[in-house]
């Protein structure tokens, strides 16, 4: 096995490990004659490629860490990025592309052939405790080396340079593979895999038998507070309120996905009586400061009669007091005995915020054996939160979709197929995150599959919903909090579709019509407004979108099609008088109405489709077979085809991206009905 095939595997052995590796963090090299491979910086060790680590010149490694830069510690590593990129092999000087890790420098300095940098809670417990060098003298003995909590990049190697210079002079030559660094992690070195393998598992055994040992003689990190418990309505009312309302009063140039975790880690958190202390008071790691900023904002949501918009102004309250105190948004939002929101220009973003916290709580909870939290000082902090490499870092992890309505908040019901399907394709593609609303979960969760393979983790999620279920609409709406933090566009597509002359219809059929195609409607933007008006609250710039997706029928009536064209026309009347109660919320209200699409299943299913129906109901005179129905229903279009899920979807974005237009119902007919 070539070196790089075996950088590899160690590489996704630990990558896919979340104990030891999130996110960017992490690194991994070999060295292989006179060329270093090292992970670039901000890529994934759990699903890095064999052809992306980067090849490294070591002599250019070398002369750096024997340059003079200048004293000005940005200007120094602004330098040091651009010889490390210079140092690249098969890089034309001076050109993009991916960087090295900042920490190039050290692997090379470490005289093993394997370097594997890693982020153990269970180790970190130890680094991040105040005691920690300490009973890491008693744990390891000789056989390590300590590093004091040092800026990283090309501070922290010159630092390590001197240890180990000095280590190897007590030590008669001999180079540590252990070297612990405080508040930050810690590097495994080897000439083989297997010798790195067998020592990180003899340090990660060490230290969890000294946890165990111990945790019975110290006080746990969260004290218990108080044992009183929300019930899930009292959870959703609050969240229903602070998610939106963040939401709302974060998003300016870009919309913030906010996703609510209440986890296990984070029930220690919200129940203790210190959580607030804690998560208020600093960060560990620069991983942790990287992902989520170095304190988060806490929210006690208690008071009698709390759940409105005295909640919300409390909500703006506290944002605007942590403005002022740190000069940064929060990425970590706790809600006492709620829940904890993680808060991103992206879900991944927000994703890997949620995934970087649960590890800061898991941290804390061993450092109690280690003398209790250290955190990093303020200027160690704000180091990180001004160094462009981390930035770079965060960006290259994080990086969201592009699109024309990039990062809206969207649920479209009857979305499992048909033209619900494809409006939640064409909504995805264009940026926005999808809710995939429909009463088979099976279609539905097959739809949001396929998104999420073409556009990422986290676009689209499935959720059966009857939408004439007011129980599981709320669900629905509920969910989708939970998940994006808002709702920026409801799409009201489900419908049916029952033809038949007047006299042939039951009340049946007129009941079930109705609840479907008009009272759902008016369901579903019932439960949803109050997310959407939450959202401008503080934000009057901040707009939402409701669109109905009527027919032609909602325009103009037609021969043996009283029941669906009278739901249909309902809907309109819905719509306009939805846009004259919410524009004052920033809410515009609209309703498509497509022609006939005659390559959905609504037409085209061999059973029941529409086709099928017309013919046994006699709406085409002389007809003798379905083909002479399909023939006479294109010739009726001026443009002599049906409507296409394309037409559909620009019609769509129209709606959400014009500004002036609400209460509107706009044909996508190919002039089969011309408005007058």
């Amino acid at each position: 096995m070539s070196d790089l095939d075996q950088l590899l595997k160690i590489s996704h052995f630990f990558g896919k490990n979340p104990d030891f590796i999130l996110a960017g963090g992490g690194n991994t090299s070999v060295k292989s004659g006179d060329i270093l491979y090292i992970k670039p910086s901000g890529t994934t060790l759990a699903a890095i490629k064999k052809e992306e680590f980067i090849a490294i010149d070591r002599k250019k490694i070398r002369k750096i860490l024997e340059k003079k830069y200048d004293p000005a510690p940005f200007k120094r590593e602004e330098q040091v990025k651009q010889d490390l990129l210079d140092a690249r092999l098969y890089f034309k000087p001076n050109s993009c592309g991916p960087r090295a890790s900042v920490e190039t420098g050290l692997h090379e300095i470490i005289d093993y052939k394997f370097v594997v940098h890693t982020h153990p809670n269970l180790v970190n417990g130890l680094t991040c405790g105040k005691n920690g060098e300490k009973i890491a003298d008693k744990l390891f003995g000789n056989d390590y080396l300590w590093i004091d909590y040092t800026d990283p990049g090309y501070t922290l190697t010159k630092v390590l340079e001197k240890k180990l210079r000095n280590y190897k002079k007590r030590q008669q030559g001999k180079v540590p593979k252990i070297i612990l660094l405080q508040n930050h992690g810690l590097f495994v070195s080897g000439d083989t895999v297997e010798d790195i393998l067998i020592n990180t598992k003899n340090i990660v055994t060490k230290v969890n038998n000294y946890i165990k040992r111990n945790s019975n003689r110290v006080q746990s990190v969260f004290v218990r507070g108080e044992n009183k418990k929300l019930s899930k309505k009292e959870i959703s009312s609050i969240l229903h309120v602070v998610s939106p309302t963040l939401r709302g009063l974060l998003s300016t140039d870009i919309r913030k996905i906010i996703i609510f975790d209440d986890s296990k880690e984070v029930r220690k958190v919200i129940y203790s009586a210190n959580g607030r202390e804690i998560v208020t008071k600093g960060t560990f790691s620069p991983d942790h400061m990287v992902y989520c900023k170095e304190k988060s904002m806490w929210i006690n949501p208690y008071a009698k009669n709390d759940i409105s918009d005295v909640l919300a102004k409390k909500v703006q309250a506290g944002l605007s007091q942590y403005r002022r105190t740190n000069k940064v948004d929060p990425k970590i939002v706790f809600i006492h005995g709620t829940g904890m929101l993680a808060i991103g220009d992206s879900f991944k973003e927000a994703e890997i915020a949620l995934a970087i916290y649960r590890n800061f709580i898991k941290v804390a909870e061993n450092t109690a054996v280690f003398g209790g939290p250290r955190f990093m000082t303020k200027s160690k902090a704000d180091f990180i939160e001004k160094w462009e490499v981390e930035s770079y870092r965060r960006k290259v992890i994080s990086e969201s979709s592009n699109g024309r309505i990039r990062n809206r908040v969207a649920i479209v019901t009857g979305a499992g197929q048909g033209i619900g399907e494809g409006i939640a394709r064409g909504l995805a593609k264009e940026g926005a995150y999808v809710i995939v609303a429909d009463i088979n979960l099976k279609t539905a969760e097959n739809v949001a599959e396929s998104l999420n393979e073409q556009y990422g983790s986290g676009s689209a999620f499935a959720i059966k919903v009857d939408v004439t279920n007011t129980g599981e609409i709320k669900k629905m709406i509920d969910k989708t909090i939970r998940l994006y933090g808002g709702i920026d566009i409801l799409v009201s597509n489900a419908g049916i579709l029952i033809s038949g002359i007047t006299e042939s219809l039951t009340d049946e059929q007129l009941d079930m019509m109705t609840r479907v195609n008009y009272q759902a409607f008016f369901k579903v933007v019932r439960e949803s407004v109050s997310i959407m008006k939450r959202q401008s609250t503080f934000n009057r710039d901040y707009k939402s979108d409701i669109i109905l997706i009527s027919s032609k029928s909602g325009l103009q009536g037609s021969p043996a099609n009283a029941l669906y064209a009278g739901s249909k026309f309902g809907g309109i009347g819905l719509i306009q008088s939805f846009a004259y109660e919410f524009i004052k919320h920033g809410i515009k209200v609209n309703a498509i109405c497509p022609g006939n699409y005659f390559e959905g299943p609504l037409w085209s299913n061999h059973r029941k489709g529409l086709f099928v129906q017309y013919f046994k109901a006699g709406k085409v005179p002389g007809a003798k077979n379905i083909e002479n129905v399909k023939k006479y229903y294109k010739s009726k279009c001026p443009m002599g085809k049906g409507v296409s899920l394309n037409d559909i979807n620009k019609a769509v974005i129209y709606a959400i991206e014009q500004q002036y237009e609400t209460g509107q119902a706009i044909p996508v007919t190919g002039g089969q009905v011309m408005l007058k």
